[in-house]
């Protein structure tokens, strides 16, 4: 087995998987081994006579960020997601500047901010080779656990009024004068 392999077969369970179906998804678009799927949007000058929702958001793993704030504003919103919405067991890198925006738009609690921080350090170097290192402090030096984040997220949205629909892909729209179906 190749080490790099013996090292995935460390890490939790769907890493190699998740890892595995975008080398596949890669390799067809690479060789074009399937077309990519049509995006049927069309208009039509029938109205619709009312809607469900103020917005519908496609994509959950950013999308639930603008869906909650907007939820707890008082909007109707749905948010659409391909898989289950859950962080990958990979954690994210941020600044602690960038997630003082969860708090200030009440996402998270400071006690919730700060759990979902697994890792803190002060400075990253960047250097090329042969050339000199280049140390940026407060750039990218907060380690977020994602899984974490977006099941407090998530259940924060559906708190608020928020509306998931999971194992479902946006596949087309039509657009009426008064809204989209």
């Amino acid at each position: 087995m190749p080490p790099t392999l013996d090292l995935f077969q460390t890490l939790p369970a769907p890493t190699i998987a998740n890892l595995r179906q975008a080398d596949r998804r890669w390799h067809q678009l690479r060789h074009q081994a399937q077309p990519p799927p049509a995006l049927v949007i069309e208009e039509q000058a029938t109205p619709l006579g009312g809607v469900d929702w103020d917005l519908i958001i496609c994509g959950g793993t950013l999308g639930i960020l603008l869906g909650t704030s907007l939820a707890q504003r008082g909007w109707r919103v749905l948010l659409l997601e391909r898989g289950v919405l859950r962080g990958r067991d990979q954690e994210w890198n941020i600044s602690r500047s960038e997630l003082a925006v969860l708090l200030e738009l009440e996402l998270l609690t400071a006690d919730q901010l700060e759990t979902a921080i697994s890792s803190e350090f002060k400075a990253n170097r960047i250097q090329f080779e042969g050339g000199p290192a280049i140390w940026v402090e407060d750039v990218l030096t907060v380690g977020v656990d994602p899984v974490f984040l977006l099941a407090t997220l998530k259940a924060r949205f559906l708190a608020v009024g928020g509306h998931l629909q999971e194992q479902v892909s946006f596949t087309s729209a039509t657009v009426h004068p008064d809204g989209v179906a």
